[in-house]
């Protein structure tokens, strides 16, 4: 616990037991029963008590996602405040991400009056619900309602405990309006969280540890399959140990920089390849229904989960598992190793000759020397690597980014869930919890509409954190047009002009909405205009310190269009042929 003056109130002492506990910034969405929050904050510093910021944010789901951009970048917990019922709600999607994203954050909302006198407006009825956790339940690790009985710093204290136990994850407090303005005592220590004590995962069993040592020296072609591990730059550092050193191949998803770009052990190649596979931290290594790993190909599972209980239904086998910090268990494995006998190093030895084909070959896409023609994916991926420098921060949750270089860890980031409307409120959140770092969002046309893109421009024009977000507008959802298609192949749907809960028509003009809002936008048609374009926009956002938005026109789903014309005509209009 730490020493000083107490709070005056229950939202007093919430956020300091929050400061305690390494909170420093609560994204906060205004509430009439959330105000107890404001006049805590400004207490707080008035009388110079440590305090989370408070942090103005005009919509909900930008709120906790941008919470889990500053948690991807400081490892510490965040909190955000959601007004009651609906307020929670409007997180939508983002707390799907949340969770998937193993983010540690404090989901607050507000709960109406009820005592009579208090109850001064119709909403405050409409807004009581018999269990208003249960719209999160599902998707946080702990949920409590406060009462004025409890002692409030040491509710928060344990709910942040929680969040950042192995594996951390999203928490959520209900604060009723009566119990924020309760009053609490004058004086006694404030509790954190690391005071109740946040437990720590170690290297694993020894008997895994020694079996995976031994599998990894002994066999034809080992593997590491891994998503997380670039949660923690010393895991990195170590996986590139031990694939070096061992001359396993390593094959990394995109949710972070799991293994530097220009490593050469890094692998493509099918599962059915390989005779022992170490899954390191990853939810999903591979779908049954796509690929699976040989019957003989020996297994083993390590991870904070390695059951991966989150999920009801989970059939993919092991035939080792254990629950360990990923960094604890390369270390472990590489000591282990290090007394390898001269059979296993002859192995090893002739394995180092031979590092993967597709690691070698993964940096040598550029895109080509002379870009012509409308842009692509490809394309502005090839665009993207030359522009990005390595201290760059870049989100993205559109297209394959294999091919654009991050060789140093936290430079990388997706969000581990589905919902989409996430890259731009994150790249926003880890900038700012980077100090200002350059940061470059990277998004569909539809998930940037999905994202409140005028809330998130607002929040980085007030939190001076400016942003590149690239557009990669293909004029609808790939959901209900290509996968449409591959459904109904033969079907009506498809062969409208425009397909109907599909195409986004007319396509809105994103550069022109961002010019609105006094920051930077630019519409790019050609591909020879990437390079510059991406220069502009980040002088736009360097030296005008504006956020910039470039408008990335890709041909269309489906029709490949290009046309600005039949991107803002309507559906009435494409079946008018007269003129």
């Amino acid at each position: 616990m730490t020493s000083g003056p107490a709070a005056a109130s229950a939202a007093s002492a919430v956020l300091a037991a929050a400061a305690a506990s390494g909170v420093q910034r609560l994204w906060f969405n205004s509430g009439s029963e959330l105000t107890s929050f404001q006049e805590a904050h400004a207490q707080a510093r008035h009388h110079g008590q440590p305090t989370p910021e408070l942090i103005t944010c005009p919509h909900e789901h930008v709120a906790l996602t941008a919470a889990m951009g500053e948690t991807m970048v400081s490892g510490r917990p965040a909190m955000t405040a959601a007004h009651a019922d609906l307020g929670l709600l409007h997180h939508g999607g983002a707390i799907h991400n949340a969770m998937w994203g193993d983010h540690p954050i404090m989901i607050m909302s507000g709960y109406p009056p009820t005592r009579a006198e208090a109850r001064t407006s119709p909403v405050f009825w409409k807004q009581q619900r018999w269990d208003q956790g249960s719209i999160v339940r599902q998707y946080v690790k702990w949920d409590y309602k406060l009462s004025a009985l409890d002692d409030a710093g040491l509710v928060v204290a344990r709910g942040l405990q929680v969040a950042l136990a192995p594996r951390p994850g999203p928490v959520y407090l209900a604060m009723p309006e009566e119990v924020g303005r309760y009053p609490v005592p004058a004086d006694g220590p404030t509790p954190s969280a690391q005071m109740l004590g946040i437990p720590r995962l170690g290297p694993g069993d020894p008997g895994v540890v020694s079996e995976v040592a031994r599998r990894l020296t002994t066999a034809r072609r080992p593997v590491v399959v891994t998503d997380r591990v670039g949660v923690n730059p010393q895991a990195v550092a170590l996986l590139a140990e031990l694939a070096d050193t061992l001359g396993v191949q390593v094959r990394a998803s995109r949710y972070r920089m799991n293994l530097p770009d220009d490593n050469p052990w890094h692998t493509t190649d099918a599962l059915d390849q390989f005779d022992v596979i170490v899954v390191l931290d990853h939810p999903v290594p591979w779908m049954p229904a796509v690929e699976r790993p040989r019957d003989d190909a020996w297994i083993g599972w390590v991870g904070p989960d390695p059951i991966e209980s989150r999920v009801p239904l989970y059939e993919l086998r092991a035939d080792a598992r254990t629950t360990a910090d990923p960094a604890a268990f390369l270390a472990a494995v590489l000591a282990e190793v290090g007394s390898a006998g001269p059979g296993d190093a002859d192995s090893i030895r002739r394995r180092r000759q031979h590092p993967p084909a597709a690691g070698r070959a993964r940096r040598s896409t550029d895109g080509g020397a002379a870009v012509s023609g409308v842009p692509t994916p490809a394309l502005i991926a090839a665009a993207l690597d030359r522009h990005l420098r390595p201290d760059d921060l870049l989100t993205w949750e559109v297209f394959d980014t294999t091919t654009v270089s991050r060789t140093k860890p936290g430079t990388l980031f997706e969000k581990g869930g589905s919902s989409l409307g996430w890259s731009v409120a994150a790249a926003t959140g880890a900038s700012i919890a980077a100090g200002g770092a350059h940061a470059v969002a990277v998004t569909g046309d539809g998930s940037y509409l999905f994202g409140s893109p005028d809330s998130c421009l607002w929040l980085q024009q007030q939190c001076d954190a400016p942003v590149v977000t690239v557009v990669v507008n293909n004029g609808g959802y790939r959901t209900g047009t290509t996968t449409l298609a591959a459904h109904y192949p033969g079907g009506l749907a498809v062969a409208e002009p425009t397909v109907l809960g599909g195409h986004l028509t007319p396509s809105p003009d994103f550069a022109a909405h961002a010019r609105s809002q006094g920051c930077y936008g630019e519409r790019v048609v050609a591909a020879a205009d990437l390079a510059a374009a991406l220069d502009r926009a980040r002088t736009a956002v360097e030296r005008d310190r504006v956020p910039a938005v470039l408008d990335v026109w890709v041909p269309e789903h489906l029709t490949g269009s290009m046309d600005p014309g039949r991107r803002a005509r309507t559906p009435a209009d494409e079946g008018n042929t007269d003129g």
